[in-house]
Order: structure tokens, then sequence, then C-alpha cells
């Protein structure tokens, strides 16, 4: 990450796990694998697993289906090891 408010910004928003499901979901409907590639890596992975909950029918998908670019982001690893701590 090389915008050097993330961290702080990702504090935040790890502090409205609910406010920002919806949000997050909608990225993870989007087609942009590399916004998907941060968003698990830097936020869902972080959230209470309460929230997390949440994503795995996404993340099941993900791990057991992914799509060639899913691949490529290697966005099916991410979201195995999401899938161990829920």
């Amino acid at each position: 990450m090389n915008w050097p408010v993330t961290p702080r910004v990702l504090e935040l928003l790890l502090t409205f796990p609910e406010e920002i499901a919806p949000h997050v979901q909608d990225v993870l409907s989007s087609d942009d694998d590399n916004w998907k590639w941060f968003i698990l890596h830097f936020l869902i992975i972080k959230l209470p697993v309460e929230s997390r909950v949440q994503f795995r029918e996404y993340l099941t998908r993900v791990a057991e289906t992914p799509t060639d670019n899913e691949l490529a982001e290697e966005l099916d690893e991410i979201a195995k090891e999401i899938l161990e701590t829920i």
C-alpha cells in the first residue's frame, strides 16, 4: 500500500464492521479483482469473525471455483486463508 493514510483509514473502517459490509459486498460483486485483493488482504481478514461470515458464500466460491482472473490475483489463496478463520 503506497497511500500513507491507508493504515489509519483501515483502522477507522474496522470500527464499523456492520456499516461497511454492504460496501465491501459491492466491491466483491465488481469486476475489479485487484481491488478485491486489497479488500481481502487488508480489510476482510481483519474483520471480527461474526462479520467475516457474511462473506462466506463469496469466499467459498472463490476458494473452490476461481475464475482465471481470480487465480491470477491469487484470490483463491486468501479466500481459503480467511475461510479457515471462520
